[in-house]
């Protein structure tokens, strides 16, 4: 079973991130603690995993767009509310109802 945990070999530098201008940072047992240490302070043997940073937040976006097959037409929405049938386009038409989307977007935020 693999626990994440590293004790066959030392860390790198490339191994470590960069957090609060220390650069190879990882994270590393020290006696019954885990601790965010520099790469070449871990020693043979001790338990140490990489730093995974998450990606970052994408705020959600408040205006979508669907294809609605009942109502034959894209419909924009308002977060949950459906505000607006896309007159004129098909199906076929996802880019262009994409990119009238991505306008309210950029507009009405």
């Amino acid at each position: 079973m693999n626990t994440g945990w590293i004790t066959d070999r030392l860390p790198t530098e490339e191994d470590g991130v960069y957090i609060n201008g220390w650069p190879g940072q990882v994270c590393a047992q020290v006696d019954k603690w885990t601790r965010v240490l520099t790469w070449s302070l871990v020693k043979p043997g001790q338990p140490w995993r990489p730093i995974h940073v998450p990606d970052p937040y994408v705020n959600p976006k408040r205006w979508t767009v669907e294809w609605h097959t009942r109502d034959l037409g894209w419909k924009l929405w308002d977060w949950d509310f459906p505000l607006y049938i896309l007159q004129g386009l098909t199906e076929d038409d996802a880019e262009a109802a994409q990119r009238i989307c991505d306008i309210y977007n950029e507009v009405l935020p």
